[in-house]
C-alpha cells in the first residue's frame, strides 16, 4: 500500500464510525417519535373517549339543572295562580265567593256612580232545600246547588256575577239595570228556570227560591248595606209563601213601638259570622300551602346551588387532569424540532397546532371554573388601551395569516387608559379576534377598532363573517353555547370563549355586547371599560365595583 493511502484510510473509518452513532441516534429518534405518536393516540383517545364524555355529562348536567329550575319556578307560579283562584271562589260550584263578589260590587258601584247608573243585587235563597238533603242525602243536594248554579249563570249576561255565599243562598249582581222593575223581570226569568229543571230531569223534585231585590242608589249606596237590604227583602218573599220575589224598596217598616212578628226570622249575623270563619280557614289553609311551596322552592334552590358549585369543581379537575398529557406531548414536540435542525415536519407542526389547542381549551376551562368559584386573582394597574390591542393583535396574528384574512386596526387618535389586569384583558380582546378569524372565511376581513366613549373606553372588534341569527344573538355569551349552522350542525369549540370574556370584562366594571343583522351578515363585539384621567393613578370609583362572584 502506498505510505499517502493510510490517512485515507483511517479518515473513512472515523466516518464509518460517526455515521454508525448517527444511524443510532436517527433509530433512537424514530422510536421516540412512534412513542411520542402512540401517547398522542392515546392521549386523543382519551380525551374523546372518556373524558370529553365526562365534559359532556357537566354540561348536561347544567342544562338539565337549568330545565329543573325553569319547571320548578312555572311550577310555583302555576300554583300560586290556583291559590288565588281557589281563595276566590267556592269549592263546591266554582261560583265567586263573598270575597269577589265584594270586589266586583266595588267596580260596579264606582262604575255606576261616574256615569249615573243603576245596579240590582237579587239575594236568592233556595225554597224547601233543606227537605232534600234530609230525605235524599247531601251527595244529591251538592249536585242540586251545582245544578242550580249552572242554571242561574245561564240566565244572566256575562258581565253579571253569581256568588254563592253558602248553604242554599246565591246572589246575583246586576251591573246595569235601566229601570228597577228591569230587575223583577230578571227575578221572573229565573225563577221559570229553577222549575224547568225538573221536568228536563236535571233534579230530583221541583225547585224554587225566595228573591229579594236591592237596587243602587235608590236602596242603598254601599256594598254591605245591599246585600243587608236584598237580604231583609228576601226574607219577605219567603213569609210570602216562597216562589216570588220582593223588592226592598217594597217593604213596610216597622214602627218603633210596634214588637216585631213572633213568625219573624232570627237575626243573620250569627251565619254571616261562620261564614266569615270559612273563609277565614281556607285563607289559612292557602297561606299554609303556599308557605310549603317557598319552602319546596328553596330547598330546590339549595340542591341546585349545590349541583352548580360540584360542576365548577369537577371542571377546575377536569382541566387540570386534560393538562396533564399535553405538557410532556409539548416538550416532546420541542425536542423532536430540536433534533431536526430546528425545523418542525408537516406531521409534528399539525400535531403541534393540535396540542396548542387542545391546550387553550383547556385553559378556558380552567379560567371559567376559576371565575365561578370567586378564586381569581387580578392584578390591577393603569392599562394603555393600546399596548392590550397590540398584545391581542400579536396573539390572534397567526391565525388571521393562515387563513389570508385581512386585518385592519384602527386605534384611538388620542391615548386612553383604563384599570385593569392587562393579562386578562389581552386575553378578552384576543379572546375575540381568534372567534372572528374562526368564523370568517378565508380571504375575509377583521377590524379591531379603540376609542373614547363619553367616560368609557370601548374597543370593538368586527368581522364580515358568518354572522349570528336574532334567536342565537341573546346566548352567545352563555356558558358552553354553541351556534347551530346550516344543516343543524353544531359548531366546533366548547362554548367556553365568550362566556368568559363576559365574566372577565364584568370583574374589571365593563360590559361586552354583541351585534349582528343576522346569518351571512357578520357581528360586531364590542368591550366597554371604566376610562382613566391622565391625572388618574387608581382606579375609578365605579371600577372598584361590587364583587362579581364574590371576587374583588
Amino acid at each position: 500500500m502506498h505510505p499517502e493511502q493510510e490517512p485515507d484510510s483511517t479518515r473513512r473509518q472515523a466516518l464509518q464510525e460517526e455515521m454508525a452513532v448517527l444511524m443510532g441516534k436517527v433509530a433512537a429518534a424514530r422510536a421516540e417519535l412512534a412513542e411520542v405518536q402512540a401517547d398522542l393516540a392515546e392521549a386523543q383517545s382519551q380525551m374523546g373517549s372518556h373524558q370529553m364524555h365526562q365534559l359532556l355529562a357537566a354540561n348536561e348536567q347544567l342544562v338539565l339543572d337549568a330545565m329543573r329550575s325553569r319547571g320548578a319556578a312555572e311550577s310555583t307560579a302555576e300554583l300560586v295562580a290556583e291559590l288565588t283562584r281557589n281563595s276566590e271562589l267556592d269549592p263546591l260550584t266554582r261560583l265567586p265567593n263573598r270575597l269577589l263578589l265584594i270586589d266586583r260590587m266595588a267596580q260596579g258601584l264606582t262604575h255606576a256612580r261616574r256615569n249615573q247608573g243603576r245596579l240590582a243585587l237579587l239575594f236568592l235563597d233556595l225554597d224547601g232545600f233543606k227537605e232534600i238533603n234530609d230525605s235524599r242525602g247531601h251527595l244529591v243536594g251538592d249536585e242540586v246547588l251545582c245544578t242550580v248554579g249552572q242554571c242561574l249563570v245561564d240566565g244572566v249576561r256575562g258581565e253579571d256575577t253569581v256568588c254563592r255565599l253558602g248553604g242554599d243562598e246565591f246572589v246575583l249582581l246586576l251591573t246595569e239595570v235601566a229601570e228597577v222593575a228591569d230587575a223583577g223581570l230578571v227575578a221572573d226569568k229565573l225563577q221559570a228556570s229553577l222549575a224547568a229543571l225538573a221536568s228536563a230531569g236535571r233534579v230530583p223534585s221541583p225547585v224554587s227560591a225566595s228573591i229579594g231585590i236591592s237596587v243602587y242608589p235608590d236602596d242603598a249606596s254601599s256594598a254591605e248595606h245591599l246585600i243587608d237590604a236584598a237580604d231583609r227583602a228576601m226574607y219577605a218573599s219567603k213569609r210570602a209563601g216562597g216562589g216570588c220575589h220582593r223588592f226592598f224598596s217594597a217593604l213596610q217598616p216597622l214602627s218603633p213601638e210596634e214588637p216585631p212578628a213572633p213568625d219573624a226570622p232570627p237575626t243573620r249575623q250569627d251565619e254571616r259570622s261562620v261564614n266569615l270563619r270559612d273563609a277565614n280557614e281556607r285563607l289559612v289553609l292557602s297561606a299554609m300551602a303556599a308557605t310549603a311551596v317557598v319552602e319546596q322552592q328553596d330547598q330546590m334552590l339549595t340542591e341546585l346551588r349545590d349541583a352548580a358549585k360540584n360542576k365548577d369543581e369537577f371542571l377546575s379537575v377536569l382541566g387540570h387532569e386534560l393538562r396533564n398529557p399535553l405538557a410532556p406531548l409539548l416538550t416532546m414536540l420541542d425536542v423532536l424540532r430540536l433534533q431536526g435542525g430546528g425545523h418542525d415536519t408537516v406531521e409534528h407542526a399539525s400535531m403541534r397546532r393540535q396540542v396548542r389547542h387542545m391546550i387553550r381549551l383547556v385553559d378556558d376551562l380552567q379560567d371559567v371554573a376559576i371565575i365561578a368559584s370567586g378564586k381569581v386573582g387580578l392584578c390591577m394597574e393603569r392599562v394603555p388601551v393600546a399596548h392590550v390591542a397590540h398584545q391581542a393583535i400579536a396573539l390572534a396574528q397567526p391565525m388571521m395569516e393562515q387563513r389570508k384574512q385581512q386585518f385592519a386596526f384602527h386605534p384611538s387618535s388620542e391615548a386612553i387608559s383604563c384599570w385593569g389586569d392587562p393579562v386578562r384583558l389581552t386575553q378578552c380582546v384576543s379572546n375575540l379576534l381568534l372567534n372572528a378569524a374562526k368564523y370568517t372565511p378565508p380571504g375575509g376581513a377583521i377590524k379591531l377598532t379603540t376609542r373614547r366613549e363619553g367616560v368609557k373606553a370601548l374597543i370593538a372588534v368586527e368581522d364580515n363573517g358568518r354572522g349570528i341569527s336574532a334567536a342565537a344573538l341573546p346566548d352567545v355569551f352563555n356558558l358552553f353555547f354553541r351556534v347551530r349552522v346550516d344543516g343543524g350542525a353544531i359548531t366546533d369549540g366548547l362554548g367556553v370563549g365568550l362566556a368568559l370574556v363576559r365574566s372577565l370584562v364584568a370583574l374589571h366594571g365593563g360590559s361586552v355586547s354583541a351585534h349582528s343583522a343576522g346569518i351571512g351578515q357578520g357581528s360586531e363585539f364590542v368591550i366597554r371599560l371604566p376610562l382613566l384621567g391622565e391625572d388618574d393613578s387608581a382606579a375609578p370609583a365605579d371600577s372598584s365595583a361590587a364583587p362579581v362572584n364574590g371576587v374583588q
